[in-house]
């Protein structure tokens, strides 16, 4: 019996240890324990500001704010919710400390991320209410001009460091899955051909 697919399924499943190796490792020196992912934590330095865990009880809101510098031209900001439910519904809504409106955005996900326009230098609040029916923890998280931002250009800064790999180790990932799929096909062909050969 021919051992083309064995080999190919073989080589599938290597790529598949390899991939999970790569991540583990990524994962680990990004500095994560336990349980807890926390993109502040995996991609290091890719933020300006990153609020510390607060918990929202239902109905309550909490208040965030950035300082946006005088070259700020773009605000990237969003939050990650630790122990997502399946029942959240946050309202952002953003202001200035003249009371202006930038906006409301609603959000049921875990990780929610938006952009805003900087006209001019100015203090932004974030402020976020609870309307679910559970608690929510959650981590703000803010970088000015995410474009030019230093830690997504550079392949050598930490952001480069973690997130690229990550991709690879996804991509070989994909690769190592359909290389095995392949494999067994190859095999059930080669078993079915040789059964109908020992008939003849």
């Amino acid at each position: 019996m021919k051992k083309r697919g064995v080999i190919v399924s073989l080589a599938g499943i290597a790529m598949l240890v390899i991939s999970f190796s790569i991540a583990i490792s990524i994962l680990e020196s990004s500095g994560m324990t336990g349980d807890e992912f926390l993109l502040p934590d995996v991609l290091k330095d890719a933020f300006d500001k990153v609020s510390e865990k607060t918990q929202i009880q239902p109905g309550d809101t909490a208040y965030f704010s950035f300082d946006a510098s005088g070259d700020a031209r773009t605000l990237l900001w969003g939050f990650q919710v630790m122990d997502p439910q399946m029942d959240e519904n946050l309202v952002i809504s953003i202001s200035n400390i003249y009371g202006d409106d930038f906006g409301k955005f609603t959000a049921s996900q875990p990780v929610f991320f938006e952009t805003l326009e900087i006209t001019r230098s100015d203090v932004y609040n974030f402020n976020v209410e609870n309307k679910g029916d559970n608690p929510v923890t959650l981590v703000m998280m803010f970088t000015e001009n995410p474009d030019d931002s230093e830690s997504v250009i550079n392949p050598n800064s930490p952001l480069g460091k973690s997130l690229l790999p990550l991709a690879a180790s996804g991509t070989f990932f994909i690769v190592g899955i359909l290389t095995t799929i392949v494999g067994i096909i190859i095999i059930i062909i080669d078993y079915r051909k040789n059964r109908s050969s020992n008939f003849v």
